[in-house]
């Protein structure tokens, strides 16, 4: 990905260096591991919006969905089956919904998403391993904004060793402009359409408590969203005795 340093789009990012707890690129503490990531290209006046795991999906694992609509907050977006809402952030143009699912076995990779009306709509899943499948979803913030500095607040982990992700959304559409993205940090996917932007990337928390704000920063105003989600590792299997 080419990185500038005129502005950030959309983006779906995990974060980097912090004060306190360490965070590394590396997973050298035994949290989730990220499988594979896999998007779907933006689609204009959908009324639904299709998103596949991909063909390493195993019964276990944890799908994380991100849900990118433009044209504001109205319209209903009605979830599939066995998916749950992790946050919803929105400005007056660009809305980015998070969801997760424990995968089941025999079950298609494809889950549908539907729209009360008519939305140009793009998205992307996560898929990960070691990944707690009754819960995942330590801690959450969210943040929106238009222009300037793009920040994804610091998130407060309570668990250990957790996976932490942070999101961001825009509605610029001027592909091939990326982000000035924060250090120490695995971008697992990006997307750049013609109405709106984003970027998924990664890293790993020693131990519990506050991660840093994630910021990047933007010659050109635009209207985003962004949101951290530490997700917590499975626990481990008890010992025969």
């Amino acid at each position: 990905m080419i990185k500038h340093a005129l502005m950030l789009a959309a983006a779906v990012l995990v974060a980097g260096c912090t004060s306190g707890p360490s965070q590394t690129t590396d997973n050298a503490v035994g949290g989730p591991n990220v499988v594979s990531t896999t998007g779907t290209p933006l689609a204009k006046g959908a009324t639904s919006l299709p998103l596949d795991w991909g063909s390493k999906g195993q019964a276990g694992q944890v799908a994380i969905a991100d849900v990118l609509t433009y044209g504001g907050n109205g319209t209903k977006i009605t979830a599939p089956t066995g998916w749950q809402s992790i946050r919803d952030d929105s400005t007056t143009t660009t809305r980015q919904s998070l969801y997760w699912h424990a995968i089941q076995a025999n079950e298609p990779s494809t889950a549908t998403w539907t729209f009360s009306e008519p939305v140009d709509a793009q998205g992307a899943v996560v898929l990960l391993d070691n990944a707690t499948p009754g819960g995942p979803v330590d801690m959450t913030t969210g943040n929106s904004g238009n222009g300037g500095t793009v920040t994804a607040k610091s998130v407060a982990t309570v668990a250990d060793g957790d996976l932490i992700i942070a999101f961001f959304a825009s509605d610029f559409s001027s592909p091939g402009l990326g982000p000035t993205l924060p250090p120490n940090v695995n971008t697992l996917t990006n997307q750049e359409s013609t109405r709106g932007e984003y970027w998924i990337v990664a890293n790993y928390q020693s131990q519990n408590g506050n991660t840093d704000d994630l910021v990047s920063t933007s010659g050109q105003s635009f209207n985003w969203v962004a949101a951290q989600v530490a997700i917590k590792r499975a626990a481990a299997p008890s010992s025969a005795p």
